[in-house]
């Protein structure tokens, strides 16, 4: 199971409702309706609605948070190395991530 982010909440926006991680932390996709769960992230500066996602469905321009706290950049370039992605972050350098791994990417601000 991945390490949560320490504000982690998680909400469908087709059900319109919060969920349980334990719900939903196998495939981060609502077990009711199987949409996409957003998932909040509070931190310093921001208050941040994010998705956990395939390292492999990363694009150059997508922020992905580094660390449990606050750290995110943006990706430079995603290079396959096998079974792992090396991501290229600005202002950060490289991260190699297991395909099998999710990572927490931003998606803008929290609104729900």
């Amino acid at each position: 199971m991945e390490t949560p982010h320490i504000t982690e909440e998680y909400f469908c926006v087709n059900c319109d409702k919060f969920l349980h991680r334990e719900d939903v932390y196998k495939t981060w996709d609502c077990p009711v309706c199987n949409h996409i769960v957003h998932i909040r992230i509070i931190t310093d500066e921001k208050d941040n609605a994010c998705f956990r996602v395939l390292p492999q469905n990363l694009i150059v321009g997508d922020i992905v948070f580094t660390h449990r706290e606050s750290d995110y950049h943006a990706i430079l370039r995603v290079i396959d190395h096998g079974n792992m992605i090396q991501l290229n972050l600005k202002n950060y350098g490289s991260l190699k991530v297991e395909k099998n791994r999710y990572v927490l990417k931003i998606d803008g601000g929290w609104y729900h």
